[in-house]
């Protein structure tokens, strides 16, 4: 009876355990076949703002540094791309979206001649398309869904997430400026840089010095310390928050202002300087803006 009672004991434990196992520190979520990762950022305190090692690039909106406490978040690894906007909106608005082309215009004649040549030894051997069939067929993109999407409005965002939502039954929003920030910066993992994952910048971001005339695909530059790819460089990203002005005092999960005439936006894009790339330098924009250098990333 004892021995028996113990077994129970025990059984009870191994099915406790993934209820007190901690929270997944990533959570890969798949919307009408596109997959995407979500980055657990653990909460903390950090001081947001114009700290230390902006030194004197950091500008008046940055300042008073203050204090931020942060609950858990999930933050996305990329920037939303368009592969994932496409498959969610079923269009892609991006400045630098792939091309479609035929890839075989030039070789219709000759499949249409060597059919005929067939068909003329046994009729009905080939089915000779129409050309606008033929072309319909043999379309190919040239460039990359894998670039973030751009040229959205904070208010097309809002739509984009909606529909997410929809999809996957989960409760997706834009990050709170402070939350950006943070996982900016590294979060609980912060080593102190000045961009998002190092003091180098080339090594993290497409910016003005190494992107040319365009976005690049997500996740080929390296990670920050959470393992979050672009905070810094190749699409500016849309916040939650009314631009405002700072305050001196202590904030717990600040959402920012109740209202205002422009959106933040953070992280710099693939036309920005190095002084625009850093994690704690702001901007905002109207929230109907549409600009190509202007994107998403998820929270959750």
């Amino acid at each position: 009876m004892r021995s028996l009672l113990i077994l129970r004991y025990c059984l009870a434990l191994l099915l406790a355990v993934p209820m007190l196992s901690v929270a997944q520190s990533s959570v890969t979520i798949t919307a009408n076949g596109v997959s995407f990762k979500m980055v657990r950022v653990q909460g903390g305190t950090f001081t947001m703002g114009a700290t230390s090692e902006q030194g004197s690039d950091a500008s008046d909106i940055e300042k008073p540094a203050h204090k931020v406490t942060l609950s858990d978040y999930y933050m996305g690894e990329t920037e939303v791309t368009q592969a994932l906007w496409k498959a969610v909106m079923g269009s892609n608005p991006s400045e630098f979206a792939p091309t479609e082309t035929s890839a075989a215009r030039g070789s219709y004649d000759d499949f249409v001649a060597n059919a005929k040549l067939l068909n003329a030894k046994k009729p009905g051997t080939v089915r000779i398309p129409t050309r606008q069939e033929w072309d319909a067929a043999m379309v190919t993109t040239k460039g990359s869904l894998q670039k973030p999407v751009e040229h959205v409005s904070w208010e097309d965002c809002q739509t984009f997430i909606k529909k997410l939502n929809q999809l996957t039954g989960k409760k997706f929003r834009l990050p709170t400026e402070a939350e950006w920030e943070f996982a900016a910066r590294g979060g609980v993992k912060s080593k102190g840089y000045k961009y998002s994952g190092s003091n180098t910048l080339g090594t993290v971001a497409w910016y003005e010095d190494n992107a040319g005339d365009s976005t690049h695909d997500v996740k080929t530059k390296r990670a920050n310390e959470l393992g979050l790819y672009d905070m810094t460089g190749n699409v500016w990203e849309w916040c939650s928050d009314w631009y405002d002005e700072y305050r001196s005092n202590s904030q717990t999960n600040p959402r920012g202002a109740s209202s205002g005439s422009g959106r933040v936006s953070r992280g710099g894009g693939w036309g920005s300087n190095a002084r625009d790339c850093r994690v704690s330098l702001r901007n905002s924009s109207p929230p109907a803006d549409r600009y190509y250098r202007l994107g998403l990333r998820l929270a959750l």
